[in-house]
């Protein structure tokens, strides 16, 4: 039979039998979501996701539970009788006690939750001996708890009532006050026309994020997939909401909430959307210094004991948490026993990844294994090599047990075992600044193209194009300056070492001319010939949380983003003249992608670690649109070393940079959690204080001015200090604060330094 006969027929053969797969009917999990309100917008990501298939398309079937008066969400969810639940807190705490729950999503990143009062009721004092409705949790543990506990409200001096879901008497007047939402009873008031005045907590400095999403500790553990679909649907459906809102708006009214007019629902989509914060955060965003800030304020009004720590709550957090805490096997524990030392081999020369400097162990590997020392009972120990080839010889004679940081091959894998993958960057080629843009490097294979002896890299090159002209080099710096020199056409490896020695030593000489289709996953080799090391090491590097990794990287990583052209695919393509702007375009985002994962690094000051000038840039955009849309106050210091010039012509620049590392570290020690604080330039810094007037921001200049007088500094002894403060007022833009403070900053130098200047407004 001829083959297009034969394919015709088992075509035909497939379409006529009935599936399995189509004729089996797809079971989804059951899911079911306690709210903590009667069904309105503030649901509609909930809502969508359902109507749409969001939810089903991620083999959910999810029910979503009305509130009812009486019901306890946390209780329901705790002991597992709804998967997940809705709370106005990141926190929630029982007789003093943070329960054990797990966040996993922030919608409302500020809490509309107020009270509405009576005209006569202005101000929070005003309530004491009145008469206030609101659910029992609202009047503990939110931020109207926290209100009324600071001015010393409680059922002993007020007179408490339960939740009525009905504005009705606080319209005939049978109560003061009443808890609300911004986005919900107001409409109503407003639409019968009656008069009262709203406190808002955020307006005194207490300020949470609200409809919180939540779930057990045994729910996240043990469903961590299906929570992960759950959460990743819901997200999808919110998009969704606000994309439709009308759409949305008819579902809710037709469906959930037929006694919702339509007005109201718009007027509370609108409300809904703003209290999102889009154009700052993106959907479901947790803030962990809102959640810091509210445990300190909870602890601060005695609303949870003073021995409670704060725990890890969030989603992922306790995710790690949970696997850091997975103890060696009996078998794994006897072989370290036995086992005594780990010997480590490494890269002499391949920094910031790793290297060996008078024969110690530097660089992101170096500060894993780190990481990985604290968990183990025995030392590692690094055996120092002159050469990458010198390393590879010694693992095969057993003479070292596991690599730090190596990329799986054939030939390694005769000898070694591989973990998984904990740093995976792009392979990109080197050339020197007169060489084209390379699209693909099988257009060079016949050029001469440096390879340091035993890299991963040669040997996936020779495999794809066994005709290449590989040249293997010593090292990284001796294949860049046999580019430099023009011995060899280019040099392959990977994009962060390279830019680190471009930067350092090769700055306008060498630049990276485009990308190899292959990456290199490096992970821990271990010997083969003890697999216990394999299995150990695989448990150390799933402990390393991200911010750690975050950390690890911030440290050692240098590279400035920079952005090559391509001046040859559009000639290709569009001819002469539109061969510039067409390559233009591909490259940069060729190798913008590539240097995405370094894009926090052009943030970050690398000498103290603190914010640069533009994160700065970015964090003050924020606090001013906060302050424009919901009033929140910031403050504003810029303040600037005293005599600095003096200290680095006295003792040197490295002492002088050691100065500001440490003042870097001391104002860390001594700002709040919620404070941000960069290097503003030279030896000038800058810290921005939310929810901070100019007050309050000027108390804050003057314990960083004590803190910096009485702080011994070696070899220089005591420095000083000039401050600047200023805070965001209706009348002045962020910028227009900045200068106010650089003013009054240079005030104090000219009043003889070391004071503190609040600016006054132009």
């Amino acid at each position: 039979m001829p083959v297009r006969s034969f394919i015709l027929l088992l075509v035909t053969a497939l379409l006529i039998v009935p599936s399995p797969v189509r004729a089996k009917q797809t079971v989804l999990e059951q899911v079911v979501v306690q709210l903590d309100w009667k069904y309105q917008f503030q649901y509609a990501g909930f809502i969508m996701a359902r109507e749409k298939g969001f939810y089903a398309k991620q083999g959910l079937d999810v029910s979503l539970l009305e509130y009812q008066p009486g019901t306890n969400i946390v209780h329901e969810v705790l002991s597992r009788n709804v998967n997940y639940g809705m709370h106005n807190s990141s926190l929630i705490v029982e007789e003093k006690e943070i329960l054990p729950i797990v966040l996993l999503a922030s919608y409302f990143q500020r809490s509309p939750l107020v009270f509405v009062t009576q005209p006569n009721i202005k101000t929070p004092a005003d309530l004491r001996g009145k008469v206030i409705m609101g659910t029992s949790d609202e009047l503990k543990y939110s931020s109207l708890a926290l209100l009324l506990s600071h001015y010393n409200i409680s059922p002993q001096n007020t007179s408490i009532t339960a939740e009525k879901f009905s504005i009705d008497d606080f319209i005939d007047g049978k109560v003061d006050a009443m808890s609300a939402f911004l986005s919900n009873q107001i409409y109503e008031l407003n639409q019968r026309k009656v008069a009262y005045n709203i406190i808002n907590p955020a307006d005194y400095g207490f300020i949470m994020s609200a409809a919180n999403l939540f779930t057990s500790q045994e729910e996240a553990l043990k469903h961590t997939g299906r929570t992960r679909r759950f959460l990743q649907a819901t997200n999808k459906g919110w998009h969704y909401a606000f994309d439709h809102p009308e759409e949305t708006i008819q579902i809710i009214h037709n469906k959930y909430a037929p006694q919702k007019p339509l007005d109201a629902l718009r007027f509370e989509a609108n409300v809904t959307r703003e209290l999102f914060l889009l154009d700052l955060y993106p959907i479901g965003t947790i803030k962990p210094e809102l959640t810091s800030l509210t445990y300190k304020q909870l602890l601060s009004r005695n609303i949870i004991d003073s021995h409670a720590p704060l725990p890890a709550y969030q989603f992922d957090d306790v995710i790690e948490k949970h696997n850091q805490n997975t103890a060696f096997t009996t078998r794994e524990q006897q072989f370290l026993d036995k086992k005594k030392v780990i010997r480590v081999c490494v890269d002499p020369e391949w920094m910031p990844f790793e290297g060996l400097i008078n024969g110690k162990h530097y660089g992101i590997s170096a500060d894993y294994l780190s990481l990985f020392q604290e968990k183990l009972p025995i030392p590692l120990e690094v055996l120092e090599t002159s050469s990458w080839q010198e390393s590879l010889d010694a693992a095969k004679a057993r003479r070292c047990d596991i690599f730090s940081l190596a990329a799986r091959t054939p030939e390694r894998s005769t000898y070694m075992d591989f973990t998984h993958p904990y740093v995976t960057l792009p392979v990109v080629i080197a050339t020197t600044m007169d060489k084209i843009f390379i699209d693909d490097i099988g257009d060079i294979i016949d050029q001469p193209i440096g390879v340091v002896k035993g890299y991963a890299i040669g040997e996936q090159l020779r495999a794809k194009y066994p005709n290449a002209n590989i040249v293997e080099v010593n090292s990284i710096s001796d294949g860049l300056e046999r580019v430099e020199s023009g011995e060899l056409y280019c040099y392959v490896d990977n994009l962060m070492v390279i830019a680190e020695q471009i930067q350092k030593e090769f700055t306008s000489v060498i630049k990276i001319s485009g990308r190899v289709d292959d990456k290199v996953a490096l992970a821990i080799g271990t010997r083969n010939d003890q697999p216990e090391l394999l299995s150990i090491f695989d448990k150390l590097i799933h402990t390393v949380t991200p911010e750690q990794e975050q950390e690890i990287y911030n440290r050692w990583s240098s590279v400035k983003q920079e952005m090559g052209f391509n001046y040859t695919l559009f000639w290709k393509i569009f001819g002469v003249l539109a061969f510039i702007a067409g390559v233009f375009s591909v490259h940069y985002y060729q190798l913008r992608k590539y240097n995405q994962r370094l894009l926090v690094l052009s943030e970050t000051d690398k000498l103290t670690g603190l914010a640069n000038r533009l994160k700065l840039d970015k964090m003050l955009l924020e606090q001013e649109q906060l302050f424009v849309r919901y009033q929140i106050p910031c403050g504003v210091i810029i303040f600037d070393i005293d005599h600095f010039k003096t200290v680095n012509d006295t003792y040197g620049h490295p002492v002088g940079d050691q100065v500001l590392k440490e003042i870097a570290q001391l104002i860390r020690e001594n700002i709040r959690v919620t404070d941000h604080v960069g290097r503003w330039g030279g030896e000038e810094f800058l810290i921005i204080a939310p929810s901070s007037n100019r007050e309050e921001t000027e108390q804050l200049a003057d314990k960083l001015l004590s803190a910096l007088r009485n702080h011994q500094f070696d070899q220089v002894g005591t420095v000083t200090a000039s401050f600047g403060v200023c805070a965001l007022r209706h009348e002045l833009s962020a910028s227009k604060v900045l200068s106010l403070a650089d003013k009054a900053l240079y005030q104090a130098k000219a009043e003889g330094r070391n004071r503190v200047i609040s600016c006054v407004s132009e």
